[in-house]
């Protein structure tokens, strides 16, 4: 093999220097400025195949990718300024046309002053430069930003997302203390440690903004001592998203809980609008009822009896009117209750044969009771009406048979369950879910469902009270009523009634009011505004045999009772009346006459009502419209009492 390089059996300093190049693993050679090879030692022949013979006094691009030839001459420029330029990584070609991926450093070659061109020392990229390369390669095709810290928290490596994330250039990151870009800091730890994303980490950048970020940080073994490797992850878009989505959530969540403000405002108001009505029409229906039951009772001692029917059914229509009244007010939450503690299952097992009774044979009724419920404080004869309209509704909606399914089970509502629920707050309840295989119901039915007179059954077919007197009765008793249902797949009511820890009491039902018999005489002074049923109660009271002082309001009616000389037992007042109400009444009346008894009456008995519509300690109350039987009743209990 040809050589460039002579020998010498003196050997001087250029000899030593020529037998240097020659027995290097490196291969070394030079290229003149016309950028033709000058040298050309063996390792740059076992390098690339080509002796020097074939290849000194060639031009250099035989050897340089074609692409890369220009950058060669540019380089060419910088080494004649007197540039060095380090190891780099490129490709030169093979005698037999491979391509050689080496590392090559390249330096001016210099005699004095005078440049005679450039030397290039080029070396084989071993297995090793390749994983790394790769390795370098792979993270800069990652997504994410990659950063290598030591011991010490400085950053050693890092890749080009890295350097667009923090706004820094390699070499801006490469020794940089990690703690002044991310908050919070990353943790020293032997393990691999994933940082979560739930509260994000802030990545610093250059020009003071920060950036949302996902850190996981793993730790990794090297030659130079343990790397936490750290992958960085933008989540920018992620956190515009949740934070779009919670807007999303918290507007819908927004608009239901307005939704249903609204809507239980507007029962509020058609409530109150109830419980007026409700007030002066008990009044005309007590006068009708018992002057129904004077013409039966005179019709009866004169032997006709054509007159004493009809009577009777006068006395049927003002009953089915005072149903009405009872619903109105139910809904309206005016209605006078009588809470106990109860068992739930205890009501759903006593009423469910009269249920089966009322839905028929033709509808399949399931009660599936859970055991050890808590007890609900509610009036028994409340909870049968809901039940009762609540079967009857879904009976209605099953023409052709089908499923009525009673569960009852224990709830705990959290803050989530109650957040959509405006008067429903977190706690124990008892749920109570009455669910029918009907026809259901549209969502602009179920939007109405509860108020009252809506209905969407046929003239003559429904009053339109049922589901208003549920509604009312549960909200009385600090529960909550939900309505679920589709078209053509049934219908389900969830009730919540409030858990007590008083133990309940056993289940008694209200008996029916009985026609008085002998009964003490008494003095009653009666305050009544209304005209016509002042004189059903003058007829009434005179009839039993007592001692009548009537007044049409309160001032006339104390000063009936100064200037009556003798005792006055019982005062009997309407609640409410113009000039004064019935309490107001009762505590002056009181001052005047402390020995006497006093029974209120009212038709809409809210201002002698405590919380829940119970009444307040000390209050005894005769429900407008009252029979003359009821009447006499509870006059005959409070002078007893």
């Amino acid at each position: 093999m040809g050589e460039t390089y002579g020998s010498t059996q003196h050997a001087g300093p250029a000899q030593l220097l020529e037998a240097a190049v020659r027995s290097t693993h490196d291969a070394i050679w030079t290229v003149g400025p016309d950028f033709s090879v000058m040298s050309w030692n063996p390792a740059s022949e076992r390098l690339l195949g080509w002796p020097a013979t074939e290849i000194v006094g060639r031009s250099a691009d035989l050897i340089v990718p074609p692409d890369r030839r220009g950058d060669q001459r540019e380089m060419m420029t910088l080494l004649a300024a007197g540039a060095h330029l380090e190891r780099f990584r490129t490709q030169r070609r093979h005698r037999d046309g491979r391509w050689i991926l080496v590392t090559l450093a390249m330096s001016p070659l210099l005699e004095e002053d005078r440049l005679l061109g450039f030397t290039v020392i080029a070396r084989a990229v071993g297995p090793r430069e390749r994983l790394e390369s790769s390795l370098q390669a792979l993270l800069e095709a990652a997504p994410d930003a990659f950063i290598g810290i030591d011991d010490g928290g400085r950053i050693v490596l890092s890749n080009t997302q890295a350097e667009q994330l923090f706004g820094l250039t390699r070499d801006g990151l490469l020794g940089r203390a990690i703690d002044d870009l991310l908050t919070p800091a990353l943790a020293v730890t032997p393990e691999p440690v994933p940082v979560p994303g739930s509260e994000p980490t802030l990545a610093h950048r250059m020009d003071g903004t920060t950036v949302p970020v996902e850190v996981s940080v793993s730790l990794l073994p090297t030659d130079e001592g343990r790397l936490r490797c750290a992958v960085v992850r933008d989540i920018t878009e992620r956190v515009r998203a949740e934070e779009g989505l919670r807007q999303l959530r918290a507007e819908a969540d927004r608009a239901r809980v307005e939704a249903q403000l609204q809507r239980t405002q507007r029962l509020e108001g058609l409530g109150q609008l109830a419980g007026g009505v409700a007030h002066d029409f008990n009044n005309l229906i007590a006068v009708i009822a018992n002057y129904a039951t004077f013409i039966a009772e005179s019709a009866a001692e004169a032997g006709l009896d054509e007159i004493a029917g009809d009577a009777a059914q006068i006395s049927k229509a003002a009953q089915r009117g005072a149903d009405l009244t009872h619903q109105l007010l139910a809904f309206a939450r005016r209605e006078v209750v009588r809470p106990r503690p109860l068992d739930l299952n205890d009501v759903v097992a006593d009423i469910e044969q009269m249920l089966r009774r009322s839905i028929g044979e033709h509808i399949t009724l399931s009660v599936r009771l859970s055991a050890d419920l808590p007890a609900v404080t509610a009036d028994p004869g409340q909870l049968d009406q809901v039940l009762v309209n609540l079967a009857v509704n879904a009976r209605d909606a099953m023409p052709r048979g089908g499923e009525l399914t009673i569960e009852t089970e224990a709830l705990d509502v959290d803050r989530h369950y109650a957040s959509g629920r405006p008067h429903l707050n977190p706690g124990r309840y008892v749920r109570l879910r009455i669910s029918d295989t009907g026809t259901g119901m549209p969502p602009e039915v179920i939007e109405r469902a509860f108020e009252p007179f809506y209905t969407t059954k046929p003239a003559g077919q429904g009053t339109g009270l049922g589901l208003a007197t549920v509604y009312g009765i549960v909200t009385a008793a600090g529960g909550d009523l939900n309505v679920y249902s589709e078209q053509g797949m049934g219908t389900t009511f969830t009730i919540l009634l409030p858990a007590t820890d008083a133990a309940p009491a056993a289940l008694t039902r209200e008996q029916d009011e009985v026609e008085a018999g002998a009964t003490r005489r008494a003095t009653i002074l009666a305050v009544e505004d209304e005209p016509a049923l002042r004189g059903v109660l003058n007829r009434i009271l005179l009839g039993a045999g007592h001692e009548v002082l009537i007044a049409a309001d309160g001032p006339a009616a104390l000063a009936l009772a100064e200037a009556h000389t003798g005792p006055i037992d019982l005062l009997l007042t309407d609640v409410v009346m113009p000039h004064m109400l019935g309490r107001d009444l009762a505590e002056h009346f009181a001052g005047l006459r402390p020995t006497a008894k006093v029974l209120f009456m009212s038709g809409y008995a809210r201002p002698v009502l405590a919380s829940q519509g119970t009444l307040a300690p000390g209050v005894t109350l005769v429900e407008k419209p009252f029979s003359k039987a009821q009447l006499l009743t509870a006059i005959q209990k409070v002078l007893e009492t």
